[in-house]
């Protein structure tokens, strides 16, 4: 399962301007690195969670006009601090996993902005409203909710945050809900 997600992601990274600039939606910052991140994150995967935050910060260098090792060091920073933080954290629950993605594109902006004030490369960057990033941290959010479902799916487990309990009349009759 795991080396999917690499190649998955992976294209995702290669296809990702073309894409946004064949739809006309250069402004929105949709990233599925974070999804995939959190969702190894969430299976206590931490190892290949920094190993693939790593690898595709550096792809995403190697694509950008940016210093080289920018995005490879703001994903490899925010996904040890979301491990390090993990003990106040819950990754049991789905809605929670959203949020912290949406929180991930979010820390990610702001990373980026300060780090690139710092250098004189940080010109070639266009800047990126606010709005902007945080309607993509939305739609990011939103769209986590299924890709976990379907990443839950694909690796034959149960679907996270998906609790089947069993419940029974007075009669003593049960049935699933």
């Amino acid at each position: 399962m795991f080396p999917l997600l690499c190649v998955m992601t992976g294209i995702f990274v290669l296809l990702r301007g073309s894409v946004s600039r064949l739809l006309g939606i250069e402004w929105l910052d949709i990233d599925i690195v974070p999804i995939v991140v959190i969702y190894l994150l969430g299976k206590d995967k931490e190892l290949r969670a920094g190993g693939l935050a790593f690898c595709m910060g550096i792809l995403t260098d190697i694509l950008a006009p940016c210093q080289l090792g920018l995005f490879a060091l703001t994903y490899s920073a925010i996904t040890v601090g979301l491990n390090r933080c993990r003990r106040f954290l819950d990754f049991n629950k789905t809605k929670t996993l959203a949020l912290l993605v949406g929180t991930y594109l979010l820390v990610k902006w702001a990373f980026l902005s300060i780090v690139l004030r710092l250098f004189p490369a940080g010109q070639l960057v266009p800047s990126i409203p606010f709005i902007s990033v945080f309607v993509s941290a939305l739609i990011t959010g939103f769209l986590a909710l299924p890709l976990f479902y379907i990443l839950d799916l694909a690796g034959d487990e149960k679907p996270s945050g998906i609790r089947i309990a069993i419940a029974g009349d007075h009669h003593g009759r049960t049935f699933g809900v």
